[in-house]
């Protein structure tokens, strides 16, 4: 539950609840939402409902809420970066579970385990099962199918052909589960959080046409965990010439890819209130720790003073 709080997705998730009978219940006004608690009001929502309406709270979440870190996982995806990246949204939050998958076809296995300390709860298995189905209808797949598959026994269907099973019974605690869909088409958006670039943003500094097309590549999915071999492949290149051509132009793929995130980073400091850790996230880094220490590298001073600092730069608005 922890990267839902450190992101605010719990807010979008109790807004949910009012579309379920007596949802707003669980949550008395005023109630501070800490990890502890969003677990306790899944387990008296599961209590009342079964647990099939854990699956369908996670799937609207993902589908119907427009918090910032959704249309950052959202934002350009294919199923597999899907996944790909709400792992890496766990690392960056430090949460205790961690979500692990396998892409196979027009199908994905997940499996939910902890880095420290029990593994995790059976209703945050099922919320993050429906969440991981919206996600993926979110970006274009249509006719999907999940099922849970127990480490004994037949696999047990909770959805079929898009349909939510209801009556859903089944012991355990779901940590392992698989999606599949009958067909994918990328459904296009427009790039989030439209800001102009402050003057003060790292330049790229090198006019040599393999560094531009290699930057023009990172610039369309900056949050995407690249390697030089991807880049490659989008240049329709290998990635032994690719870094060749880099070495006559004097220089180097993790170089480019940092400077690259940290001028994106500087973009959304000054032109969205979109908050620090969030940027973080978007924009490729590990953690805030890695975030700051390459930004200030890079810009001089820390995220949070680059944004202070940009506030009165002419012609930035505020999202």
């Amino acid at each position: 539950m922890q990267e839902f709080v450190s992101f605010g997705l719990h807010i979008a998730l109790i807004r949910q609840l009012a579309w379920l009978p007596k949802g707003y219940d669980l949550v008395p006004e005023g109630t501070v939402i800490t990890s502890a608690r969003l677990r306790s009001i899944l387990l008296a929502l599961e209590e009342a409902n079964g647990p099939s309406v854990l699956v369908r709270l996670g799937r609207h979440l993902a589908l119907k809420e427009q918090q910032p870190v959704l249309t950052m996982l959202r934002q350009g995806a294919t199923p597999e970066l899907i996944a790909d990246r709400w792992h890496r949204l766990e690392g960056y939050s430090h949460a205790r579970s961690r979500t692990d998958y396998q892409a196979a076809g027009k199908s994905l296995t997940l499996h939910r385990g902890a880095v420290r300390g029990q593994p995790p709860a059976r209703v945050e298995n099922l919320l993050m099962h429906g969440f991981m189905v919206g996600l993926l209808e979110a970006v274009g797949v249509e006719n999907v199918s999940s099922a849970i598959l127990p480490s004994h026994g037949p696999s047990i269907p909770v959805i079929r052909n898009g349909k939510l099973i209801k009556k859903l019974d089944f012991a355990g605690r779901g940590l392992r589960f698989r999606i599949s869909w009958q067909s994918y088409v990328a459904i296009s958006s427009g790039y989030p959080f439209m800001a102009n670039m402050p003057g003060t943003a790292p330049t790229v500094g090198n006019s040599r046409p393999v560094v531009q097309k290699l930057c023009a590549v990172l610039e369309h999915d900056i949050g995407r965990s690249w390697t030089i071999e991807d880049v490659a492949n989008a240049l329709d290149t290998s990635g032994r010439t690719l870094q060749r051509r880099l070495q006559q132009a004097n220089s180097r793929f993790s170089d480019l890819l940092r400077l690259m995130r940290v001028r994106e980073a500087c973009r959304l400091l000054a032109g969205t209130s979109l908050m620090v850790g969030e940027i973080g996230f978007w924009c490729g880094f590990t953690d805030n720790a890695h975030f700051s220490r390459d930004f200030r590298r890079l810009v001089g001073m820390p995220p949070s003073v680059y944004r202070e600092a940009s506030l009165g730069h002419a012609g930035l608005t505020r999202a």
